[in-house]
């Protein structure tokens, strides 16, 4: 149905079946064909499909990877306020790929998604934080977005306020908060969050000492 859709022109149908192929569900795997459709929708103003058309150029699925035309598409999104559209977009000013580095414009994307909710947008903002990257460091406000990312059940999120509970850094020291949140980390298949869990078994931080467990994560 979402191919009857595509192909009068619908740019969710568009965008959904471009999905579809992408991660091969329903239909057999073929980027690019995803991006073929993805495109379609984008060239619509779908700001869903520009960031995914973006991610593709980023990472070379489907097309030949090319930096700049990702974050052309990734701006398309943002500036339409789609939060994944925006923290893309702040990640290439953070990184200096497709577009000059600028601590200053990436803190200011990752805030824009990160306002709306977006888990990613969070956990990236307080990494500027953290690190006085783009803005005045402050561990306490990079504890409170971690927090915020990892309450909404972000991996990532998750282990860097496990983190800040370890070290103390933000919030007061506290062992056991930081295994509980690595532990959720590394149940969802975090390897940041599994060797951090790992650690604390070995050293016997917030949880009882046990060798075992610890070479298990």
């Amino acid at each position: 149905w979402y191919m009857k859709s595509a192909e009068q022109g619908n740019s969710e149908g568009q965008r959904r079946l471009g999905i579809c192929y992408y991660f091969g569900e329903g239909v057999d795997k073929d980027l690019g064909i995803a991006v073929e459709w993805y495109r379609e929708s984008a060239e619509q103003g779908d700001s869903d499909a520009q960031w995914r058309l973006g991610a593709c150029y980023y990472y070379g699925r489907g097309v030949d990877k090319d930096y700049v035309k990702a974050a052309e598409w990734y701006r398309k999104s943002a500036e339409q306020g789609d939060s994944d559209g925006q923290w893309n977009l702040g990640f290439c000013y953070y990184t200096c790929e497709g577009v000059d580095k600028d601590y200053g414009k990436a803190v200011e994307w990752y805030r824009k998604s990160a306002e709306q909710g977006n888990s990613t947008g969070q956990w990236r903002l307080g990494n500027c934080y953290y690190a006085g990257e783009g803005l005045d460091k402050d561990y306490g406000k990079a504890a409170e977005w971690y927090r915020k990312s990892a309450e909404q059940g972000d991996s990532e999120g998750q282990w860097r306020l496990g983190y800040c509970y370890y070290y103390g850094r933000g919030v007061d020291k506290d062992y056991s908060k930081a295994a509980e949140w690595y532990r959720k980390s590394a149940e969802q298949g975090n390897s940041d969050g599994q060797w951090r869990l790992g650690e604390c078994y070995y050293a016997g931080k917030g949880v009882d000492k046990d060798y075992v467990k610890a070479a298990e994560w």
